[in-house]
């Protein structure tokens, strides 16, 4: 039996914000489909939950994890799911069915990211156990692990397939070249650890957020620092990037999302709705809603376009 979920717009001055009350405890990531449909989040109570994002219904469950879902993705074809876990594992999943494709195993601690190739061929996973993985989704078989010296909170991959960026508690990114697994760029990024990156559709530019309660701007090319943006109180959590790269969307624990302008670094909104910390940010594929899941419990789908 699917959970109840109630749509509704809140009664504050954020009245563009429908809530999906997942009935789940703790939402830590949410993913978005490539055609914009569908939604599939994970959290605390170790499944997956995938949503019609038109109806706002419950589609289909996915359980097999033994500990939290930290991360979720799904294929640039929008076949595959691909969950990561703090029982160590990453699973793959077929969307549209839920069944278990195959279970990737050999992190040693917590997965706390994951990230697909635009071709859907390979997946990098990033653990608390310092590494970065990338595995072959054909055959299961891990193709190479890049080794930091703490605990890697982020992945990403570059929307040519061409760079691997990841974030660590100690504040560093690195930027690896996934055709020779070299490492092009180590950052300085932040003062304190990164939990999130996020490539530009053009892939010329990185945001990162940090616990240093700030996000930031890089040019991917030169390691170049092209903007701080700063106005949340507590860690941020997740960065996104709209369609267009115009603006950065930002989650914090301090229970806010607030909108920038890429170019002139101007907040142009803050949302105040969640009662606890925003863990995961994405846009629609139109850029006119913004989603956001929160340890709340609840998913919000907030609109950016008026008419």
């Amino acid at each position: 039996m699917f959970n109840k979920i109630t749509l509704n717009f809140p009664k504050s001055s954020n009245r563009d914000a429908r809530t999906l009350d997942t009935n789940s405890i703790w939402i830590y990531s949410i993913a978005i489909s490539p055609n914009g449909q569908t939604l599939a989040s994970g959290g605390y109570d170790k499944s997956i939950k995938i949503w019609n994002l038109s109806t706002g219904k419950l589609i289909n469950t996915f359980r097999g994890h033994g500990n939290t879902v930290d991360s979720v993705a799904i294929s640039h074809n929008g076949a595959i799911l691909a969950s990561g876990s703090w029982d160590h594992q990453i699973k793959l999943w077929n969307l549209k069915t839920g069944k278990l494709i195959r279970t990737l195993s050999g992190h040693t601690d917590d997965v706390k990211s994951v990230a697909f190739s635009p071709d859907g061929k390979t997946l990098g996973s990033g653990s608390w156990d310092n590494t970065v993985q990338l595995w072959n989704l054909e055959t299961g078989a891990k193709l190479h692990t890049f080794k930091h010296l703490n605990a890697v909170r982020t992945v990403a991959i570059s929307p040519d397939g061409q760079i691997l960026a990841s974030g660590c508690e100690d504040g560093k990114i690195m930027i690896w070249q996934l055709s020779n697994t070299q490492m092009r760029i180590p950052l300085a990024a932040h003062d304190k650890a990164v939990f999130s990156l996020a490539f530009s559709s053009d892939g010329q530019t990185l945001a990162s957020g940090s616990k240093d309660q700030t996000i930031k701007l890089w040019n991917i090319k030169t390691g170049q620092l092209l903007r701080t943006f700063k106005g949340h109180h507590q860690a941020v959590y997740s960065v996104a990037f709209s369609p267009d790269g115009q603006n950065v969307a930002s989650g914090s624990y301090d229970q806010t999302i607030k909108l920038w302008n890429t170019q002139t670094g101007q907040l142009l909104r803050t949302f105040k709705g969640h009662n606890k910390a925003v863990r995961s940010v994405v846009f629609s594929l139109n850029g006119q809603n913004l989603i956001s899941g929160s340890t709340d419990d609840t998913i919000k789908i907030w609109q950016l376009s008026f008419k």
